[in-house]
Order: structure tokens, then sequence, then C-alpha cells
């Protein structure tokens, strides 16, 4: 049976301009933040008449929500498109459109380097994406838009946002009035969900407003807004009825919840009101900074039912002139100190080493394969040794800061085909409620010289 990097929901509808339905396979790569971004595309799409399958050879076009960060996630990407590309020759698939965030980064350059993608659709193609894949599937090419600095579409104070937001496409942000989705009163979820799991992720924000010298996700996810109080409880609602248990809440920056709200301790609110939720049994918060935390927002993490004591801090790194140069605040004293306080309300177990002075540290990353049966045979392979060819020469001649956010290609050019990939010690995994074919550890890679990094300048 052929497997995606993640369920797809069937609905039996018709297009509004031919008889039969439409068939569209999803495909989700990349954070949990992804994962919002595609059930809200499902939703759109089913509401305009397209019906969602699971199995990609049964999709009259398949959509890629790729990831645009690290170099690892650009070549599964890649990868998965260019996959995907051969089910036009093999399968039913007439078309493979490119969104997400490596779609919304390199824009034009993209659908110039993989011509087999016909249609590269950034964040303000989403309303639209229902058009846009009928156009697609008629043979019309959609020009690709030419990425810019999505900071700058909203003011620089964040108190100034609020009034300013509706006026940006911000992906997982959308709510709409549409029959079957959503409660019996009140804004409509644009939102479907792609299985039927007790856990889901949910959106509180999107962007960050952090220069960190090392990551370009503020240049193409745009500057920190948070959702309403209120339309996250409403969200949250309307997912507990769906089987939901277990609420995960994502953001780039989840510390800096509700500053552009005018309250920097709204977090703590939030998570005292989600609490209350019947039927909801664990509510965990991801990507907490650590130059950010408060005693407060502790104290509420580890006294709040319901509430994990669940810390996902981003150190990053500990010795002071590491961190300047990564734009990054903090020290080792602070560093265990924050531990520290946490171990004593919570009774955490758990282990941190920290350099006595600045020296080289080898951080390796667990990486996880979500390449699916179909991607692993046809002529994809011998397309990305083509494509990464004209990549490096590319490499050569171009600077490497052509515009903000850097270069595609700038970081490594090293390639290897999916039937060369190393198997982890597990041929099969489960996360985040996702299927993944397997797991690929991250001392295979480094044997093999493909080193992971969290540089993405």
């Amino acid at each position: 049976m052929l497997e995606s990097a993640a369920p797809a929901v069937r609905a039996e509808s018709h297009g509004p301009t031919d008889s039969k339905p439409t068939a569209v396979h999803l495909v989700t790569l990349g954070c949990a933040r992804n994962e919002v971004d595609s059930e809200e595309l499902a939703a759109q799409l089913e509401s305009s008449g397209f019906r969602l399958v699971a199995e990609p050879g049964h999709a009259d076009a398949v959509l890629v929500n790729t990831c645009g960060f690290i170099d690892a996630a650009k070549k599964d990407s890649i990868d998965t498109l260019l996959a995907a590309s051969d089910l036009k020759k093999a399968g039913r698939a007439k078309a493979v459109v490119a969104v997400g965030c490596l779609a919304e980064r390199y824009g034009r350059e993209l659908a110039e380097s993989l011509p087999e993608a016909d249609a590269v659709l950034g964040f303000d193609d989403y309303a639209h994406v229902a058009d846009r894949l009928r156009a697609a599937l008629a043979g019309e090419r959609h020009p690709a838009h030419v990425p810019r600095d999505r900071r700058s579409l909203l003011p620089l104070a964040p108190a100034e946002r609020a009034s300013a937001v509706n006026t940006v496409v911000i992906p997982g942000h959308q709510t709409a009035q549409l029959a079957g989705l959503g409660p019996a009163s009140g804004p409509r979820m644009f939102r479907q969900r792609l299985d039927d799991g007790p856990y889901a992720p949910l959106k509180i924000a999107s962007g960050c407003d952090r220069r960190c010298t090392f990551c370009a996700i503020p240049s193409f996810r745009g500057a920190y807004v948070s959702r309403p109080p209120a339309e996250i409880i409403m969200e949250a609602t309307w997912l507990v009825e769906r089987g939901v248990r277990e609420i995960f809440l994502v953001s780039e920056n989840s510390s800096s919840y509700g500053k552009d709200l005018g309250d920097i301790r709204l977090l703590e609110r939030l998570l005292c009101e989600l609490s209350e939720l019947e039927r909801l049994s664990w509510i965990r918060v991801s990507y907490l900074q650590p130059a950010e935390m408060r005693p407060s927002l502790i104290e509420v993490m580890t006294s709040t039912p319901k509430v994990l004591p669940y810390f996902d801090l981003s150190f990053q790194h500990a010795a002071p002139s590491v961190l300047r140069r990564m734009r990054r605040f903090g020290d080792p004293e602070s560093f265990l100190g924050l531990i520290s306080s946490i171990r004593q309300l919570a009774g955490a177990t758990s282990s941190a080493a920290f350099p006595e002075k600045p020296k080289p540290i080898l951080m390796c990353f667990a990486i996880f394969s979500p390449r699916p049966n179909w991607m692993r045979s046809g002529s994809s392979a011998i397309r990305r040794r083509r494509v990464r060819k004209q990549i490096g020469s590319m490499d050569s001649t171009r600077p490497k800061k052509s515009r903000p956010g850097g270069h595609m290609w700038q970081i490594s050019r090293t390639s290897w085909s999916a039937s060369e990939l190393p198997r982890g010690s597990a041929s099969e995994c489960r996360c985040s409620s996702r299927r993944l074919p397997r797991r690929v550890s991250s001392a295979a890679l480094l044997t093999r010289g493909l080193r992971s990094t969290a540089m993405s300048m």
C-alpha cells in the first residue's frame, strides 16, 4: 500500500465545473505548524468541491506542503516534489503543486529550478488555492511570486498589528463561515482535520520579531502576531468535540504570546482557560525562549491541571561569545538557574552540560525521513542528480546573500537518493500522530557526511 507523509481526508464532493470529483492528495512536510496550515488548505479545497484522498496514485493532483528551513528539509521537499511528478507519467496525477515555506521563501527561483512542479504558490495564494489548483490541472502556469520580506507587511510596533492583521494572509489564522466546519454558533473554523487521532496542534501565534543570525524564518513567516484568546478557545473546543484529548500549542515563539495584544502574561491566562475545557486531558506548549521565561509562566505550567510540565526550551548554545554572534541572549549561569527553578517546581529530571569556556561543540539532531514508498522508485532520482548538478554550478557564481533570507542552495550540495538512505534502528515509527516510513539516525547521517545543522542564513 502506498503511504504518504501525512494522512488525508476523504470527502465525496464534486467540482463546480466537472461532473466527476477532482481528487487531491495532500502531503505535509516539516513542523507541526505546517500540519495546521495543511488542515486549513484541506478545508478550502473540500469546500470548493475537491475530494481529498489518502493514496497519491488515486489523485488527479498532488499538493506538497513543503519545509524551507534547514538544508535537509529543503532537499526532502524537493525530493518529494520530484517523486510526485513521476506520478504524472505512471499514474493518474495531472498536476503537482508546491506550497508551504519552501515555496514562499524562494518563489520564482524554485519554479525556474523545478519545472516538474506545475505551480509554486506562496502564502498570498492560499485564499485562492482552489482556483490555482484548477488552473494547474487545466495546464495553465500561474506566475510564481517574487519573494519579499514579510516582516514589512505589518507595523513595526507590535501594539499596532492587531488593527492591521486582517490585511495580511497568515497561514493557520483563518476563520470563515463554512457549513459543517466548527461549532454550531460563532465563527466556523477554517480547518479540516486530516486524521482522527487524539492529538492535534493548535496555532496560538505566527511569525517572529527576533533577529537571530542563523534563522531565516522571520523573513518568510513575517512579524509576530498573536491570535485572540477567544479564537483559540473556540478552536480548541472544536477540536475536543472531534475527539482530540491532547492539544499542542504551537508557534515560532510561544513565550512572546500576547505582547502584541497588550499583555505579555496572556499565555498564563490562556492556559488556565484551556484547562477548564471538559474532555480535554492534556495541554502541551512548544518552543519557549529561555530569555523570555518568567516565574509566573513556570508556576502556571507546573501547577495548572491538564497543563503538562513540558518545557520545550531553545537554548541553542551557552558560550556568551557564540550567543552574541547568534544575536541570542543568555549565559551558562542564567540557563542553569532557569533549569534549577523548573526542577524545583516540576520535579523534572533532565541533564544539561555547558562548556567552561567558549569552544566548538558538535550538536547532533535526529532526522526523521518522511519519504513514502511511492518516492523510492522511478526516474526522480536521476532528475535529482540533474537538478543538483545545475544547482551546484549556480552556487559557485551566485552571492551567498542575494536577498533577505539568503540563497536557497548556499549551505550544502551533498545529494543522495531516497533508496540510499540508511535505515535507523526502527523501520517504522510514529511521530506527532503521523506515520513515517522509516527513521534515519543523526549518527548515520554524520557517517555519510550529511551533517545536520540549524544554520539557515
